[in-house]
């Protein structure tokens, strides 16, 4: 028995270092601040311009397994997939890790996702070109799983941000080239204290993870960034879920774009929020669900918040963003059984009449032309 004891007093004592380590741990990482971002280039679809997509939540995982084998991976992409097609650049939140192994966390978490290998072969078919891998998910099946995801990735010609096997890769964004348009990225996951802690999420040194929202790593990734792009994209996993938008999530987002970003496109919250104008630019405080496996929690939105998810179509030029566009998707997957939607008839007239007003209030005029909101930036024709 004093043997069990001395066990379970060691055990607990090496616990308490580690949450001790955790807690005063410093992220800040001067390799990780000068880190040389991935590269990519496409063809433009029109000349002289880019046309970049956005999408939220996704994973093919969960309560939509026995659809997705009974009716096949690309199922619940197939009435959206030509909005990605049409893309210069498709970015997804990959919200799970994509493999069939990986270590999964070893105590009790609440919500622990994994979508199957073939999920890889359905993203690229759908025309995603980037998975944003920055956020509360990514590891569920470890350091492997996560290795994993990024593989599958890059042998289906996707690359991916926001995760790695150390601070360096999951900080170094990218840069995409599309035509004589430079467009970057970076996406960082909110510092919760839960997932810092208990789930130890975050990459540093030697620890694969996530890219972790700091003041300093947002302000050095982003004047890293800045003078090597005509435009920078900003995303942050960031809020709470099925609730509106929290005055923090506000300020990060708005702080990023004093920083010098041109677009913030955020992600978590499951629902659909407002727009937010800051400084001239767009800020997404919630794009909401795009193919994502679970049942949700769509019986009733709080205000503030949509029971509709959002594409956003941005287009940029070589003197930065000229219009961002959004496409309200039905998502609730009671009704649609797993495969989004884009919204038609009355029922996307309401959506678009219930965000631009609630965009208002946050100083942003979005406009209603052919079926799409429309947020026209300054300078633009």
């Amino acid at each position: 028995m004093r043997w069990a004891g001395y066990l379970v007093g060691g055990t607990l004592g090496l616990v308490a270092l580690h949450v001790g380590f955790l807690l005063l741990y410093d992220p800040a990482d001067a390799a990780a601040d000068r880190a040389e971002p991935a590269r990519l280039t496409r063809a433009p679809s029109v000349a002289g311009e880019a046309t970049l997509v956005f999408a939220g939540d996704t994973a093919e995982t969960d309560a939509s397994l026995p659809t997705l084998e009974a009716r096949g991976f690309e199922y619940p992409f197939s009435l959206t997939v030509d909005l990605l097609r049409d893309a210069d650049l498709a970015v997804v939140n990959a919200e799970a890790p994509i493999t069939d192994g990986g270590d999964r966390f070893p105590v009790y978490k609440d919500y622990v996702y994994r979508a199957p290998a073939r999920s890889a072969d359905a993203l690229a078919w759908a025309g995603v070109d980037v998975l944003a891998l920055s956020n509360n998910h990514s590891i569920d099946y470890g350091a492997s799983g996560l290795r994993q995801t990024i593989e599958a990735a890059q042998r289906r010609g996707m690359a991916t941000i926001g995760a790695g096997a150390d601070a360096v890769e999951a900080r170094r964004g990218l840069i995409a080239t599309i035509g004589g348009v430079r467009v970057g990225l970076l996406a960082f996951c909110e510092n919760q204290f839960l997932w810092r802690v208990y789930v130890d999420q975050f990459a540093r040194r030697g620890h694969a993870g996530v890219a972790l929202l700091s003041e300093r790593n947002l302000r050095r990734d982003v004047e890293r960034l800045r003078p090597l792009v005509d435009v920078l994209v900003v995303q942050l996993h960031i809020g709470e879920g099925y609730q509106p938008a929290e005055a923090q999530a506000i300020r990060w987002s708005e702080r990023a774009v004093e920083l010098g970003a041109d677009l913030v496109v955020n992600h978590h919250p499951h629902v659909a929020q407002p727009i937010v104008m800051h400084r001239g630019r767009p800020i997404f405080l919630s794009v909401g669900n795009y193919v994502f496996g679970t049942p949700g929690q769509f019986g009733h939105s709080p205000p503030g918040t949509f029971d509709f998810g959002m594409i956003v179509v941005a287009h940029a030029t070589a003197r930065g963003l000229d219009r961002v566009e959004v496409v309200p998707l039905a998502v609730d997957n009671q009704r649609v059984d797993y495969r989004p939607r884009p919204l038609d008839g009355a029922e996307l007239d309401e959506a678009l009449a219930r965000l631009r007003a609630a965009s208002a209030t946050y100083g942003t005029d979005l406009r209603i032309e052919r079926g799409r909101g429309i947020v026209y930036l300054e300078g633009a024709k």
